[in-house]
């Protein structure tokens, strides 16, 4: 009879608490802000490439003009998949010319996610090849530098992400957008992987290897952890190999007294996933990455002009409220019917563990008190 009565009390726990945390979701004042979110690289119907910021979205409230929360699978402009699966049919809702004036009076900011875009190969053959085949969505286009222009003219809030700058964009494109944000892509990308054979480790884009294969006299052989790094404009591809060239196998961000002031951010995280090289002497530096290197670690970066240290996260210092992630930052499978429940923080630290190469202590820790700060200095000069 005993045990029966605990089985009772833990489910009416368990019931009780998501109730109570939903209700008091529910009455928790709502902060109107229009976003426009920019994701041209949407694979599937999860939509991993931007749900973490929708969930940031929903759990603090932040509404649309018509009052309702935003919705992850339908409130952005970019690649939209559509059902059934097998039919490999897609919209795709852009920027057009037309509207540009119209959106930049509509919209309070935007945050373009992902500019990778999709590809023929991999959308229609579902795999990684050398060759990607045509583009079919992705990169920055003139529409987008026109708009993005506006935005910064008028004030608007502008945050941009990993991958901003890269091909598929276009080099005018991407010159005029450096220009007006006071940024320079140094053509290289890197990221942290657990195991350097491509046979085991799954994530190795094949076009890497590809690139390092084309260039080097004997082909890819590498095994163990390491950070890959390549130029998207020369090909040329770098390997720093754990204990060979690395004193720390995964890159750390390092935040400014700066960054930790004015955004609450930790002095330091790990980063394992993808990240560009950006360099910008026009702006502020909120947090840089590290690579901590050996001395051959040193002398194979020096080969390239490659830096250690560079920027992860640029505010502008101009006054304009714009930001440049240098990160995929966004990039995390969050569980979205947990933004709906009031206190999820409090217990946040069951969502994550410490270990260097969890990229969800860094969502959870890192990327959500950001963003936070962002979206809260700025709707403060808003509704001033």
């Amino acid at each position: 009879m005993k045990t029966i009565k605990t089985i009772l009390i833990i489910i009416i726990i368990l019931v009780l608490i998501p109730v109570l945390s939903w209700l008091l979701w529910s009455f928790k004042p709502s902060q109107p802000l229009d976003i426009m979110v920019v994701n041209k690289t949407v694979h599937s119907f999860d939509r991993h490439e931007h749900r973490a910021l929708f969930w940031l979205l929903v759990h603090d409230k932040y509404i649309k003009p018509d009052n309702k929360v935003y919705n992850v699978n339908k409130d952005y402009f970019g690649f939209h998949p559509m059902k059934p699966t097998k039919s490999r049919k897609y919209d795709i809702k852009r920027i057009m010319l037309t509207e540009i004036d119209d959106l930049v009076d509509e919209y309070d900011m935007v945050y373009y996610a992902d500019t990778y875009g999709i590809f023929f190969n991999e959308w229609y053959r579902a795999r990684d090849a050398k060759d990607k085949g045509t583009l079919i969505e992705g990169g920055l286009n003139n529409n987008d530098y026109l708009f993005l222009k506006k935005m910064y003219d008028e004030g608007k809030l502008i945050i941009g992400e990993y991958n901003f700058f890269a091909p598929p964009t276009d080099d005018l494109v991407r010159i005029r957008t450096e220009d007006l944000f006071g940024l320079n892509w140094s053509g290289w990308i890197g990221k942290y992987f657990d195991n350097l054979n491509p046979d085991k480790g799954k994530d190795i884009p094949g076009w890497v290897v590809d690139y390092y294969n084309s260039k080097n006299s004997s082909d890819w052989a590498f095994t163990g952890h390491g950070i890959i790094l390549v130029n998207q404009t020369t090909k040329d591809v770098v390997v720093l190999e754990a204990e060979k060239h690395l004193e720390m196998n995964v890159p750390e961000i390092q935040t400014t007294d700066y960054g930790m002031n004015t955004f609450n951010l930790p002095e330091s995280t790990f980063f394992p996933s993808w990240f560009d090289i950006t360099y910008s002497d026009e702006n502020l530096v909120v947090a840089e990455f590290k690579i901590h290197i050996t001395i051959e670690g040193k002398s194979v970066l020096d080969q390239y002009n490659l830096p250690s240290r560079f920027p992860a996260v640029i505010e502008s210092s101009d006054g304009a409220s714009f930001y440049y992630f240098c990160g995929d930052f966004v990039e995390y499978p969050v569980k979205m019917f947990t933004a709906k429940l009031k206190g999820v923080s409090i217990i946040e630290g069951l969502f994550y563990n410490n270990k260097p190469t969890s990229h969800s202590k860094f969502y959870w820790t890192y990327y959500r008190p950001l963003v936070n700060q962002i979206l809260e200095n700025y709707q403060a000069t808003v509704s001033k």
